[in-house]
């Protein structure tokens, strides 16, 4: 990366690569609002239905919308992981010390574990801070919940072609 002596195209790179990294976290949550509505209306059709020559049909598309949905949420997490490192890297070049995208793990969880000390609370509080400092993903949540999908509409085929051929009747 070129650098003139203000560095104002480095400066430039970095508010890019931000940029870029928020939108790729504003279209995943608008990605899996979409699917989570979209699959959500498939269950409400497939558990409504009276007739059950539908239930298959309906069960095999849910599935082919869990698998994309978690395919496009592997695919936002791609794109939002290269920003991220790409801010690293424009970062360090840019002020080594500045610990915002660059920071060790330890530097991050003691940024986190000082915020809490501005606020006060009982063994709740104190329960809830430990669960925020193991960091769960919330992306990585998202695709779990995507995969459980996946799951729900492949035991729901099976038991509907069981079904169909008598094992219930």
């Amino acid at each position: 990366m070129y650098n003139d002596q203000n560095g104002t195209i480095d400066l430039e790179a970095y508010r890019t690569a931000k940029e870029a990294r928020n939108m790729e976290i504003t279209l995943f949550w608008q990605r899996s609002n979409y699917f989570l509505v979209l699959s959500t209306a498939i269950a409400a059709g497939f558990f409504s239905l009276r007739d059950g020559n539908f239930a298959l049909p309906l069960a095999g598309f849910g599935f082919v919308v869990g698998i994309l949905w978690m395919a496009v949420n592997l695919g936002s997490k791609f794109w939002q992981s290269r920003w991220e490192h790409r801010l690293h890297v424009a970062e360090k070049r840019l002020r080594p010390d500045m610990d915002l995208f660059s920071a060790s793990w330890d530097t991050v969880k003691d940024d986190v574990r000082q915020s809490f000390r501005f606020r006060r609370g009982g063994r709740v509080k104190r329960f809830y801070n430990r669960m925020v400092l193991l960091k769960p993903s919330v992306t990585f949540m998202m695709t779990l919940l995507s995969l459980a999908f996946v799951v729900f509409w492949s035991i729901l085929i099976f038991v509907t072609i069981f079904q169909g051929r008598g094992a219930y009747k």
